[in-house]
């Protein structure tokens, strides 16, 4: 299982019946949704060959980033 963003490039925003699609895949979660991107928590192996069949879909494994610390540190001094 694993979260994967799921881009539509077709033109206007995402068909109702692709989303149905999505949702109806067993084990999928959709977690958010903009007017053209899903973010979907889903079956790896499901949802890549469930894109595959949808041409005017890209899939891309979500990727996270640490944000480092902004708070000043006092260094240690050298023994």
């Amino acid at each position: 299982m694993g979260r994967f963003i799921l881009r539509f490039r077709g033109t206007g925003s995402i068909p109702p019946e692709d989303t149905e699609r999505i949702r109806a895949l067993p084990g999928t979660d959709v977690i958010d949704s903009t007017s053209r991107m899903l973010l979907v928590e889903a079956p790896d192996d499901e949802v890549r060959a469930l894109v595959e069949l949808m041409p005017e879909w890209v899939l891309s494994p979500e990727q996270t980033v640490s944000v480092p610390d902004p708070r000043p540190k006092v260094a240690e001094e050298a023994k």
